[in-house]
């Protein structure tokens, strides 16, 4: 089985348009498990394992939030970490779409 460990690396795009739309690639699945979240396609061996704010990220990309909503959104749900969610959003977005499981439009 092929694990990929999405975590928040000290690179993303900074100028990642807030208008574009994230979207899950089809097929995938997050489990939960006591430490973490896991994304796993069926009859496939990749794998990426999220933390808490991937997870989140991960869920709202679902075709309806722009990135800038997703950022405004996470900001209201986790006051004490607005400051920031743009980087961590940016991140997250950037590691998702590199391991191939959301596509920007």
């Amino acid at each position: 089985m092929n694990i990929t460990r999405v975590e928040v690396t000290t690179q993303f795009h900074p100028e990642l348009p807030l208008e574009l739309i994230p979207r899950q690639v089809e097929d995938f699945t997050m489990d939960k498990t006591p430490c973490c979240f896991v994304l796993r396609k069926p009859e496939s061996e990749h794998c990426v394992v999220l933390n808490l704010t991937g997870a989140l990220v991960w869920q709202m990309c679902e075709g309806r939030y722009s990135v800038g909503e997703i950022i405004e959104v996470l900001k209201e749900a986790y006051p004490d970490a607005a400051g920031a969610m743009d980087k961590d959003v940016f991140r997250t977005l950037d590691q998702l779409y590199d391991e191939g499981v959301v596509t920007l439009y």
